[in-house]
């Protein structure tokens, strides 16, 4: 394969992404951390979690896209996911031929997008203060559940 391309994401979703893993996301009193570090590792687990759900959700662009540059990916375990996701969606290693790598960015952004929405939608119906812990159990679930 070769080098990573610029990974997409709406805009419609940029508040919960920078309240999850911006700079001024919510900081968990325990650790003192953001729960995702960084975008790249929040659209990485969002993909997974789509990929869980089975289901992929264009970008609509007419809310307007952010992008995250190909070299933020490289060299990264987030990289390997990407190639990872393409080859459960198409059942076959051959999509990581070079050439292929934009079908493999635009399967990991319609999955990452399908869990941006699962994860906003999710958290619309808890309480503000109840937010970060009531995600952690849920990523506990998940994790521990596989």
């Amino acid at each position: 394969m070769a080098k990573a391309v610029a990974i997409n994401r709406s805009k419609i979703h940029e508040t919960l992404v920078q309240s999850l893993s911006g700079e001024n996301a919510i900081i968990y009193d325990e650790s003192g951390k953001k729960l995702f570090p960084t975008i790249r590792e929040l659209l990485t687990f969002a993909a997974l979690l789509g990929l869980k759900y089975g289901k992929r959700t264009p970008i609509d662009k007419g809310h307007g896209i952010e992008d995250i540059q190909g070299t933020t990916y490289e060299d990264t375990e987030a990289l390997e996911f990407i190639w990872m996701i393409a080859v459960i969606e198409t059942g076959n290693a051959e999509i990581l031929k070079d050439g292929n790598e934009r079908q493999c960015a635009v399967i990991f952004e319609e999955y990452s997008n399908t869990g941006l929405k699962i994860i906003s939608e999710y958290l619309d119906k808890i309480p503000h203060e109840e937010k970060i812990e009531k995600i952690i159990e849920e990523i506990s679930k998940i994790t521990l559940s596989n």
